[in-house]
C-alpha cells in the first residue's frame, strides 16, 4: 500500500542519472532533462550518448569533423587554448563540443567511462 512503485531497474536508473547529473556539473557540464545542454548549441540525450575528451593540445594538431560541423569553414582559422580541455558529446546524430578549464579534467575524466559505461562496470541497459 505505501512505499516506492519504482522497480529496482527504475531505481538504478534515476541513482545513475543523479550520478551523471552530479559529475558533469563537477566538470562544468550542465544536464537537464536527462539531457547535457549547452549556449547556443542544441542538447545531446544522455542515454546512448559517447564522450571523448581531448587536451587542447592534442586537438589543435588537427581539424576534427565534429569541428567542421560546428564552426564551418572557420574550424581551420579557430586555435583552441592549449589549457583547455574539449569534451566532445555524441549521440546519433547530436554533436556538442564544450570547452572544460584543465583544472576539471580530473571530473570530465570520471564523467566519460560514466556516461559510456566502460571501466566502471557501469551498464548503460
Amino acid at each position: 500500500m505505501f512505499g516506492s512503485k519504482k522497480t529496482d531497474e527504475e531505481k538504478a536508473a534515476a541513482k545513475r542519472q543523479r550520478q551523471i547529473t552530479a559529475t558533469a556539473a563537477a566538470a562544468g557540464l550542465t544536464v537537464m532533462g536527462g539531457q547535457f545542454r549547452a549556449p547556443n548549441q542544441d542538447p545531446v540525450p544522455v542515454e546512448g550518448a559517447r564522450i571523448t575528451i581531448e587536451r587542447g593540445e592534442e586537438a589543435g594538431k588537427r581539424v576534427t569533423a565534429t569541428r567542421v560541423l560546428l564552426t564551418g569553414l572557420f574550424a581551420l582559422a579557430l586555435k583552441k587554448d592549449m589549457n583547455q580541455l574539449f569534451i566532445t558529446i555524441e549521440n546519433g546524430d547530436k554533436v556538442m563540443l564544450c570547452p572544460v578549464p584543465a583544472k576539471k579534467e580530473a571530473q570530465a575524466r570520471i564523467l566519460a567511462p560514466m556516461v559510456n559505461g566502460e571501466a566502471t562496470g557501469v551498464d548503460k541497459q
